[in-house]
């Protein structure tokens, strides 16, 4: 009794010593669960963005529509051409007067 009387508070600084040096070691090993919950979410809100996105094959129908429009543009500049030329000429006569 008289061992317990003397040394009580050593062997009581001696287990909670130990039992924080446990934790200490858990928490470096063991993530907490807040940050296991914000990753969780983060990974979720990827997944939604993810899923969003077109298909492969969505992409390549918008791959030909747009080299299609392409097309389209550059036989339009063709057809502009004449016009232009025609609207230049116009101006050049306006500005003689």
């Amino acid at each position: 009794m008289d061992f317990i009387r003397e040394w009580g508070a050593v062997i009581w600084a001696l287990i909670l010593t130990a039992f924080n040096v446990i934790q200490l070691l858990l928490a470096k090993t063991y993530a907490r669960r807040e940050a296991l919950e914000s990753i969780t979410m983060a990974v979720e809100i990827l997944e939604n963005k993810v899923n969003s996105l077109p298909s492969q094959a969505e992409q390549h129908r918008l791959q030909l529509e747009m080299s299609d429009l392409r097309g389209e543009l550059h036989a339009l500049r063709e057809q502009l051409k004449p016009v232009h030329n025609l609207a230049n000429l116009l101006l050049e006569e306006r500005l003689k007067r």
